[in-house]
């Protein structure tokens, strides 16, 4: 028996999920996909890791699977959103403002599509605790393509910092301090105005 509480939103909307590695974003994300009645995940690692599961945002692998993982994304957004679910994507972005490419400006396509669709676009971006429990996340949960980030601790966190900046007028930071279950809760009823089914 599933007692689970579950929502629906009634009108058009393109989640991103977004914020530096191990702030809670894919558990927030999945946990909302789960809640919502016409939700759909779909994040960057679930595209990029066949290829490159060794290495994060630098590298020739990377470079080269940079460009169809961002339009993967924005593809399946633009598909879902069509069947009239709500699309729900779970990407860093934190390091995009300062990287000079075709993809520092992340969001204007986005921002695009959302109008194209008539859609809202809520940007969620998760906030960790404090810097040490970021630093103790990462150190658990044992990726290869980690190791830079702590031994190179500040520089890391002045290149990702948890503020990063987006422009947009509809971003909501939720501090990651509690059970995913009860943030995609506190998210869906009170951010994105969804109700009980």
């Amino acid at each position: 028996m599933n007692l689970q509480q579950n929502y629906q939103i009634f009108r058009p909307v393109l989640v991103m999920v977004v914020g530096v590695p191990a702030s809670g974003k894919t558990s927030l994300a999945l946990e909302m996909a789960r809640r919502l009645f016409q939700g759909c995940y779909l994040s960057k690692d679930l595209i990029q890791t066949p290829f490159t599961d060794t290495e994060r945002v630098n590298g020739e692998i990377y470079s080269f699977i940079q460009g169809p993982t961002y339009h993967i994304l924005l593809q399946f957004a633009e598909t879902q959103l069509s069947l009239g679910k709500i699309p729900i994507i779970d990407a860093p972005f934190s390091i995009n403002h300062w990287r000079k490419d075709a993809y520092s400006d992340w969001l204007t396509p986005f921002q695009k599509l959302a109008q194209e669709k008539e859609a809202r676009l809520a940007v969620i971006r998760c906030v960790p605790p404090s810097i040490e429990i970021l630093k103790e996340r990462i150190v658990q949960r044992h990726y290869q393509w980690d190791a830079w980030k702590l031994q190179n601790w500040r520089e890391f966190n002045e290149r990702e910092p948890v503020d990063f900046p987006i422009q947009h007028d509809d971003v909501l930071d939720i501090k990651t301090d509690q059970p995913a279950n009860l943030l995609a809760k506190e998210v869906i009823l009170e951010y994105l105005s969804g109700e009980s089914i």
